[in-house]
């Protein structure tokens, strides 16, 4: 089938070649012009980034990857993305996967991105054949976490890595970057290096298992002096210092991110980073005079239980060494992101603390995996923190690095959240809202602009962030399985037929996407964009979870969804959006949009290299 179409003649049924991509660029930008619209996010966890060679594939992703910047390049083009927001980038273990239970200041091992370390600007400390060993033949689907923590995985090939690096001369330039790196990261690196040096004396990663005197290293600000000196001795078994070999990684991790950082800059599209609530066993290790000896941020899970997530900062302490670990922790963050994210924010504001159940000195957890304990009956109050906290030490730490008050996302949601918005308003702050939950009279774009007596109306467009789901809501697909009741809001908002929208898999999927393009700031999820039902977490479980990952023909997978009516679909969202809010003028751009909306939505080529093939002769 033939129509009419920008200069030359179109077809439907297939991919954009990539000059209509570029006429498809033009339009939206008009589009997301005359709609006020600003961030455009896409959320993504760097393990769901998909390989770009099966025969090269290590069996985790990672945006440090030039892959990395493919798919961002996909994103930009077909959904006008312009930011990412990358969650927890931090230590994790091939037991504790959750990206939420990572340290928060050491980047994670798992991110490096192996193939680079052959290149002259890392020194050739690595060659083909050394990585070899990590790729996977027949990689199954999802993320293969026990290929990256073997014995011989990511960190035995750092090693051979760190035996060249160390014969290196010191006049070298990445002798000199790594001199730069410590020098700019005293606060933390060191202490988060020496936890690995005591992990090896004490022949376990569970600081539960060592020493009462190893334990206890930071139990004061100033430290066990004359043991830190005993750990900076420390060697492995391959005779390595352990510290210095760990400084020597964070540094390639540093590198890397920096590098992907610029890249993702380059393409126009800004990288926020997640700064998690909670803290790891590391964090509490180095900063233990910062916590609570015996008590957790905790979470309300119901049916009168609780349960607790991390060591809680010494609410006592945020004039004193909580507030130096809250401000450096942030601090390293805007260094290294171009905004912030802050998960569970309103625990810093209107905290749940308390305190783990034990059973002969051991932690009691529920059948989903779920750490159980009692909320301490004296709670921090707002008073006593909450403004002071984002305001004094992590606006400021943003002020410090010249990063925009709009470039702080707050999530408030559960918990205490509602109790919390008062502390932040007037901030200039981004809060995270969802429309998940959206109904009649709640969780919708209209309703957070209306006028009303509740904390989380009479707000700006530019007040917040809104999308379908976080990392912990079920898929886009799944809601509109479930969400015919959403039919009538999306109808009435959108000038759209609700009867359409309550028996239309697809009617219904592409109003949620619209309504979100009514306000100035979106975001969806890798998996959502891209049309897969996966999630990737299912609070209180155990199994399954921090798995996702997007196909290798993830453009295919893609276009893919859209002929099934899954995905999204930008070019529909746009027009949908601007014949609501303009009472349909603007005729000749929404019929543009509208053209490209069908040429996506049907069967034919997938990826622009085929439709460049099949069409231009390219």
């Amino acid at each position: 089938m033939k129509v009419s179409a920008l200069g030359n003649t179109v077809l439907f049924g297939r991919a954009l070649t990539t000059k209509e991509k570029r006429e498809y660029k033009s339009v939206q930008e008009q589009a997301r012009k005359l709609l006020g619209l600003d961030k455009t996010t896409a959320t993504i966890f760097d393990f769901s980034i998909p390989a770009t060679d099966k025969k090269k594939d290590t069996g985790i992703g990672t945006t440090f990857s030039e892959g990395a910047q493919e798919v961002a390049g996909m994103l930009k083009a077909m959904c006008g993305v312009n930011a990412i927001q990358l969650q927890p980038e931090g230590e994790i273990s091939n037991y504790v996967r959750s990206p939420y239970s990572g340290t928060g200041f050491s980047l994670g091992m798992h991110l490096i991105d192996l193939s680079k370390l052959k290149d002259d600007e890392y020194g050739s400390l690595l060659t083909e054949k050394d990585i070899s060993k990590m790729y996977l033949k027949n990689s199954e689907k999802g993320v293969d976490y026990n290929n990256i923590f073997k014995e011989d995985g990511q960190k035995a090939i750092l090693e051979k890595a760190y035996t060249k690096f160390i014969k290196l001369k010191s006049s070298t330039p990445l002798k000199k970057e790594y001199e730069e790196f410590k020098e700019g990261n005293k606060y933390w690196l060191e202490k988060d290096a020496l936890f690995e040096a005591a992990a090896v004396a004490n022949g376990s990663e569970d600081m539960t298992k060592w020493s009462e005197r190893d334990k206890n290293v930071f139990a004061t600000k100033e430290g066990d002096r004359a043991r830190i000196a005993e750990l900076k001795k420390v060697t492995n078994k391959n005779g390595h210092n352990v510290v210095d070999f760990e400084e020597f990684i964070q540094f390639i991790a540093d590198k890397q991110q920096k590098e992907s950082k610029a890249k993702f800059n380059e393409q126009g599209i800004d990288i926020y980073g997640d700064c998690q609530i909670g803290f790891s066993q590391k964090d509490y290790w180095a900063h233990k005079s910062a916590f609570y000896p015996n008590y957790e941020f905790g979470c309300d899970i119901g049916g009168g239980k609780y349960t607790c997530w991390s060591p809680a900062i010494d609410y006592n302490k945020i004039n004193g060494e909580a507030g130096e670990l809250i401000y450096n922790k942030f601090d390293t963050f805007f260094k290294r992101y171009d905004g912030v994210r802050i998960d569970a924010a309103w625990q810093f504001i209107n905290p749940l603390i308390c305190e783990p159940w034990r059973d002969k000195g051991n932690f009691v957890f529920d059948e989903s995996g779920n750490k159980l304990g009692s909320k301490i009956h004296n709670q921090p109050q707002i008073a006593d923190n909450g403004r002071h906290i984002i305001k004094d030490i992590i606006l400021k730490a943003a002020d410090d690095n010249k990063v925009s008050h709009d470039k702080v996302l707050l999530e408030l949601l559960g918990g205490n959240s509602y109790d919390s918005l008062d502390a932040v308003k007037g901030l200039g702050a981004t809060l995270i809202h969802i429309t998940r939950y959206g109904s009649e009279n709640w969780g919708r774009v209209g309703y957070y602009e209306s006028h009303g007596e509740n904390k989380y109306q009479n707000m700006r467009p530019g007040d917040y962030i809104i999308g379908p789901g976080t990392h912990d809501d079920t898929s886009l697909i799944e809601q509109v399985e479930e969400g015919g009741n959403r039919a009538g809001y999306l109808a009435h908002d959108l000038k759209l037929n609700k009867h359409e929208l309550e028996n239309s898999y697809e009617a219904l999927s592409k109003a949620i996407w619209s309504e979100l393009h009514t306000t100035k700031n979106q975001f969806a999820t890798l998996p959502d964009i891209l049309g897969s039902r996966e999630r990737i977490n299912t609070p209180n479980t155990i199994n399954g979870n921090w798995t996702y990952r997007a196909p290798i023909d993830y453009e295919a997978e893609y276009h893919r969804s859209l002929q099934e009516g899954k995905g999204l679909n930008t070019a529909d969202a746009l027009s949908t959006a601007i014949k609501a809010k303009f009472h349909n003028g603007h005729k000749s751009l929404t019929k543009q949009l509208d053209m490209f909306a069908q040429i996506l939505k049907q069967p034919g080529p997938t990826t622009t290299k085929e439709a460049d093939k099949l069409y231009l002769n390219a």
